[in-house]
């Protein structure tokens, strides 16, 4: 009788501290920065700085359009941040808020955004446009898409803006198509140009006929054209210009 008494106290015991583990896992679980924390090492280890950020969430939820570069979803690229590159990763540029997006897939499969603190971003990659965070004319740090390297090399500076929308109830605003505004490093002198006749006027008046032609030829629309298409120009116009010497 004695041994049954023991077992059962025995099993009483242990059935209480089963309760008490479950219990405290499951006020773990219900806590949001630890959970939030779970997710982190789940999708990136133990290497918290890539999702050091704020938690994304829309803004501007009455707004037609999107606030991004490219299309409204994620594309993968690269970003480094404090000199430490994460490459395969899938990001968003958001350009009316100028901030880098992180999207990776929780342990629930769902997919979760964080934005990255603008200060720790040094370049990135989206697509096949690179930006770097630079002090260009005496303003503040900002993003540049940059194309070409050595002599000549554009930067250009995306942004989208909100404007009011009538005529639909379920929307107040809605984002304008991207704008594009444009520097030109020169033999390492910035200028400002916004067309194809203030981009020739950059250069020497003996080289200025030449490039136009070689616009012309090449069916070059400066606010329009693709990176390929500027990166094959920029070839070009150093060839024609310095006999390819960059």
């Amino acid at each position: 009788m004695s041994k049954d008494i023991h077992k059962a106290v025995a099993a009483a015991i242990l059935f209480f501290c089963l309760i008490q583990v479950s219990l405290e896992a499951q006020q773990q679980t219900n806590d949001p920065s630890q959970e939030y924390a779970a997710l982190v090492e789940w999708a990136y280890g133990q290497d918290q700085e890539l999702v050091n950020g704020l938690q994304y969430y829309n803004r501007h939820p009455r707004s037609l359009g999107h606030p991004y570069l490219l299309e409204g979803w994620v594309h993968q690229g690269s970003v480094s941040l404090r000199g430490k590159l994460y490459e395969g990763i899938w990001l968003k540029y958001d350009i009316y808020d100028q901030h880098v997006e992180v999207e990776y897939r929780t342990m629930n499969g769902a997919d979760n955004q964080v934005i990255l603190v603008s200060d720790r971003v040094d370049n990135f990659s989206i697509g096949t446009y690179f930006f770097e965070k630079l002090e260009l004319e005496e303003e503040q740090e900002q993003f540049y898409q940059v194309i070409g390297e050595g002599r000549m090399v554009w930067y250009i500076r995306w942004k989208k803006k909100l404007v009011p929308v009538s005529g639909d109830s379920r929307f107040i605003e809605e984002y304008t198509s991207p704008k594009r505004s444009y520097l030109l490093k020169l033999d390492g002198s910035i200028h400002q140009f916004n067309s194809q006749k203030s981009f020739v006027q950059i250069f020497p008046k003996d080289v200025q006929k030449d490039l136009k032609k070689l616009i012309k030829s090449n069916n070059i629309r400066i606010r329009a054209a693709s990176t390929e298409q500027l990166e094959l120009f920029i070839i070009a116009a150093i060839n024609l210009i310095y006999g390819g010497a960059q």
